[in-house]
């Protein structure tokens, strides 16, 4: 693209109204009944009449398409380049909004021929699933595999109430950038620090894979520790069995979810598991990964 984002809006700028809910009986001779609307209210997409979902009185609609233009204007006045690739999905009748931006040409090279593209990334939903969000992070090109850390992304989430500011989280985008540059000195640490495969079998057990349990006895998902591991095996050949690797094998998992039932909501949840690892401060001390 020439950097000036111009893009269709048929399939996000469709209607939505909040209706009013009934009860309605199956028996005969039975009066319906209003739902009070400090109780339920429902979304509906008028142009088709499906309802997108249904909320308590407090809940108001942020529409999809305020979302996407918040985005695209934001990049237009920051002007951060000119090559862009711009990706935007309508998932479940419109339920659901996501969307991503890759900037080509804004690229950190942790290793040589090991390159990271700066993105941005917004959701938003109707039925509630998703909160409107928006964030920055860096996208890995070995494998394009999205980069899932929380050190990386200028982010904002919100639920969908009264005085959200749609405008003023998109420019948190260019703060974005700026630690986004920043991340590569730490990325090229994170390079020189070993890990076994043993280390980071244990890593997952504690982590990713593990099972809450009320007793002594670790536990952990035997099936997602496998993947894992694999990843790890083959992210190790090709990076060094270092906490490089381990990072990559996780946002790996994190993004390459077509075999599940829900990928788009899979995906995102994976991105908060690890975003939640890393945020621990055992991730820095590399304590869990030479446990």
């Amino acid at each position: 693209m020439d950097g000036s984002l111009n893009i269709l809006k048929d399939e996000w700028d469709f209607p939505v109204e909040t209706y009013n809910l009934w009860a309605v009986s199956e028996l005969e001779n039975v009066t319906d009944v209003e739902v009070p609307q400090n109780m339920a209210r429902a979304i509906v997409r008028t142009d088709t009449n499906k309802v997108l979902g249904v909320h308590g009185s407090k809940y108001t609609a942020i529409k999809h398409d305020d979302v996407v233009n918040s985005v695209l204007d934001a990049v237009a006045d920051a002007n951060l380049s000119k090559d862009i690739d711009c990706n935007i999905e309508v998932i479940e009748d419109g339920a659901k909004l996501r969307g991503s931006i890759l900037f080509n040409d804004l690229v950190i090279e942790p290793d040589v021929g090991d390159y990271v593209k700066f993105q941005v990334l917004f959701y938003n939903s109707y039925d509630g699933s998703w909160s409107f969000q928006q964030s920055a992070r860096g996208y890995r090109l070995w494998c394009k595999n999205g980069c899932a850390d929380i050190d990386t992304i200028a982010s904002t989430v919100s639920k969908h109430t009264k005085g959200v500011s749609v405008e003023g989280s998109a420019s948190k985008i260019t703060a974005g950038l700026d630690a986004f540059f920043k991340k590569k000195d730490i990325w090229q640490e994170w390079m020189k620090t070993p890990v076994s495969r043993q280390m980071a079998e244990d890593f997952f057990k504690q982590t990713l894979c593990n099972i809450k349990s009320k007793t002594s006895t670790m536990r952990w998902n035997e099936s997602r520790l496998n993947t894992l591991m694999k990843l790890w095996d083959d992210d190790s050949n090709k990076l060094g069995k270092n906490k490089w690797a381990l990072y990559n094998a996780m946002t790996y998992w994190a993004s390459h979810t077509d075999d599940t039932l829900k990928p788009h909501n899979t995906s995102k949840a994976r991105d908060g598991m690890i975003s939640d690892v890393l945020s621990k401060p055992d991730w820095e001390r590399t304590r869990l990964i030479a446990a």
